[in-house]
């Protein structure tokens, strides 16, 4: 049997995917005001929910630099700045061929990964994925 070979991938901020949850954390606390405000005029201080939904989301979709690792038998999740690095294991959650999301686990710890940010290891990565025994769960 082959082994796959080592990857390792650095997770880096992605401001795109935290202004879509952003955006999508403002409609539905605006909807919730909206909703409020038709049922009861006293209830406009609903509307303050919606910015501080919106930056809770964008913060709470902060991706934090790390360093995903492949050894061959094993993911190891790191923290960017430190050498001790964490066994997990990994699920691809979403795959739109250009961007993926995983989860890792023990955790759960989402991992959002784009091949612009990954260009020269996009192939790799994608084969120990979907290939290696044992490597991700599919869901």
């Amino acid at each position: 049997m082959r082994r796959t070979p080592p990857v390792v991938v650095w997770l880096q901020p992605q401001p795109a995917v935290q202004a879509v949850v952003a955006f999508i954390a403002a409609l539905a606390s605006a909807g919730l005001a909206v909703w409020a405000l038709s049922h009861q005029q006293a209830a406009w201080p609903a509307l303050l929910s919606v910015p501080a939904a919106t930056l809770y989301a964008w913060r709470a979709a902060r991706v934090a630099p790390r360093r995903l690792r492949w050894d061959g038998q094993t993911w190891w999740l790191a923290e960017s700045d430190r050498a001790e690095e964490t066994a997990v294991q990994l699920a691809v959650l979403i795959d739109l061929d250009a961007w993926l999301l995983l989860r890792a686990t023990p955790g759960p710890r989402w991992l959002p990964l784009a091949r612009l940010q990954q260009a020269a290891q996009w192939g790799a990565l994608r084969a120990t994925l979907f290939s290696a025994p044992g490597a991700a769960v599919q869901r």
